[in-house]
């Protein structure tokens, strides 16, 4: 939808107007005259004043968050003309102690399209959020990555989203530099939002589930025909049912609620106390995935969990 804007007359034009009226009323009435145009040009120009610093100021957007895939990390450019905002989002987080030492300092940034760049080239202007939901620039992704995440961020724009991701602010004093875990642009945007804004663990490495092959139709149900597709998965707390480890303690694999598999007893064993701990610090055990066609095998789901 296009906002239209609607044409007014300009300030200097609506004070010559003004001052014309002062002017026959002085000349009709005389002095009386004289101040009621004075005091009917004051208040005009007062008006006009404060309008024109309204249309200055520039509009608050209240776009939606959408959440971007994590599973990557790139940096940005341009934080060196920012460190003043930066710094005041470390002062402001919970994981910041405002001395500007060199721990990292987690924040949320938001990527604002801009179609026309400096140079003339589409850039992508990367944003911090503060506390009270209100953001401050702190650079911008690369040229060349800026024209690959561009087509994905206007698309959101268009639907009245914004693209965030988590950020990590490195270094201290004026020399903090800003880190985004920002998954590809291939497989950008996460396809299952139905768990809502709960933070998903860090997607470092891939894992493998098994046991999909009793689960296809979950899997193509919320495939819908479209792979690879990059999805919210939950691990849940399970006893492996056949095999050699019967008994075993290892986690499962839930989309929308429905199990699509497990992890071996091995990988269990590595990241039963990782979920645990997730599970306790946020209340849900959520994590990337990546849901592929295999052909022969049919649909097959790769978790993306930290090393």
């Amino acid at each position: 939808m296009t906002m239209q804007q609607r044409t007014e007359p300009s300030p200097a034009a609506v004070l010559i107007a003004v001052a014309v009226l002062a002017l026959v009323l002085t000349v009709a009435f005389g002095p009386l005259g004289f101040v009621i145009g004075l005091a009917l040009f004051a208040l005009m120009f007062a008006g006009t004043k404060n309008k024109t610093a309204e249309q200055l100021a520039p509009a608050r957007t209240r776009s939606r968050l959408r959440r971007l895939s994590t599973a990557g990390r790139i940096s940005i450019l341009g934080e060196a003309h920012h460190q003043d905002a930066i710094a005041e989002v470390v002062r402001l987080s919970a994981d910041g102690d405002g001395d500007g030492d060199d721990s990292a300092v987690l924040a949320t940034a938001v990527l604002v399209p801009e179609s026309a760049g400096r140079h003339d080239r589409p850039s992508v202007r990367v944003d911090l959020l503060r506390a009270d939901r209100t953001a401050v620039t702190a650079g911008y992704l690369r040229s060349e990555q800026a024209g690959d995440y561009l087509p994905l961020l206007l698309d959101l724009a268009e639907r009245g989203e914004v693209g965030s991701c988590p950020a990590r602010i490195i270094g201290g004093g004026q020399r903090r530099t800003v880190h985004l875990h920002l998954g590809s642009p291939r497989l950008l945007l996460l396809d299952h939002e139905a768990l809502g804004t709960a933070p998903t663990m860090p997607a470092e490495y891939q894992v493998a589930v098994v046991g999909e092959e009793a689960h296809q139709h979950v899997l193509h149900r919320v495939v819908d025909g479209r792979t690879p597709v990059h999805v919210i998965a939950e691990l849940r707390d399970c006893r492996i049912a056949r095999g050699s480890h019967t008994g075993e303690h290892t986690l499962e694999v839930l989309l929308e609620g429905e199990c699509i598999g497990q992890l071996t007893y091995a990988m269990g064993l590595q990241y039963c106390d990782v979920a645990q701990e997730w599970r306790a610090r946020t209340g849900r055990a959520l994590c990337e995935a990546v849901i592929t066609n295999e052909g022969t095998r049919g649909l097959q789901a790769n978790l993306l969990l930290p090393r």
